[in-house]
């Protein structure tokens, strides 16, 4: 007779199997974020999200499995400029692909897959208004037209514009491309997952309270001199300083899904952006 345990043995092999047969008819698109910091992690999540949400050549479902790992800048605490804020985004998207590769994640050894599909890492900087813009700034706001007086331009020097740069590590794959745009006349050759290729995308830039541009000057990182003027703890892990500054209606995750969008499109257009 059969013992009682052997329907739940059964009822687990067969589970194992359906999961296993998901995973084989699911197409699975794999990211490493170059962050653990949730809003960056979210911001990745919902820009993947929204790029498979209508892939035209996937023949089965789309999954997307977004990791976390702690990758370095290697660039200033707080960066300064384009340069420098890119090169950071790109150290971090080269980190974390290093990270991923070197040890897959639990969540993913299912998948089969031994490296991530695409790599992100996000940067967040600030930067100097040239000095021109800066005085006509200044010139409108006191009513001077476009004519700086010296008080004006001493209130340009404080001026600091916040801004972040996100790079994308992927490659010419199949898999990367699968969200090609539905006129695109890209097809990927064999060796074309041994190819990275590279997209990037900028976020609009505001101007930062003076304030707080004071304390960036002075050597503080952006986000601990938000937590002092505006009196938050961890800002940079929430809202962040576009989210209190527009009430809300932009915060910081959101501020970096459009640039994160815009960095997809070697992907969307591959015949555009690869092997060009």
């Amino acid at each position: 007779a059969a013992q009682p345990h052997e329907p739940l043995k059964s009822n687990k092999a067969t589970l194992a199997a359906l999961q296993r047969r998901h995973i084989t008819m699911t197409t699975n698109v794999w990211i490493a974020v170059g962050s653990a910091n949730p809003c960056k992690v979210e911001a990745v999540r919902s820009a993947f999200e929204d790029l498979y949400a209508d892939a035209p050549t996937a023949s089965a479902p789309v999954q997307i499995h977004v990791t976390s790992h702690n990758a370095p800048s290697n660039v200033s605490e707080q960066p300064y400029g384009d340069l420098e804020t890119k090169l950071g985004a790109v150290n971090r998207a080269n980190a974390a692909w290093e990270a991923a590769t070197s040890s897959v994640p639990e969540s993913i050894r299912g998948l089969g897959k031994s490296a991530p599909d695409f790599s992100v890492g996000l940067e967040g900087g600030v930067e100097e208004a040239p000095a021109s813009a800066a005085g006509i700034m200044a010139a409108a706001r006191s009513g001077g037209g476009d004519k700086a007086s010296a008080g004006d331009e001493s209130k340009a020097a404080n001026v600091l514009w916040c801004m972040a740069w996100m790079a994308v590590r992927g490659s010419g794959s199949s898999i990367c491309t699968l969200a090609k745009a539905p006129d695109s006349s890209y097809k990927a050759d064999a060796d074309a997952s041994d190819k990275p290729v590279w997209g990037f995308g900028r976020t609009g830039s505001f101007e930062l309270p003076p304030e707080v541009a004071t304390l960036v000057h002075g050597g503080m990182e952006l986000g601990d001199a938000d937590d002092k003027v505006f009196n938050r703890v961890k800002s940079k892990h929430g809202s962040g300083t576009v989210g209190i500054l527009t009430k809300g209606m932009i915060d910081r995750s959101s501020y970096y899904v459009h640039s994160l969008k815009l960095a997809l499109v070697p992907w969307i257009r591959p015949e555009l952006y690869i092997d060009m």
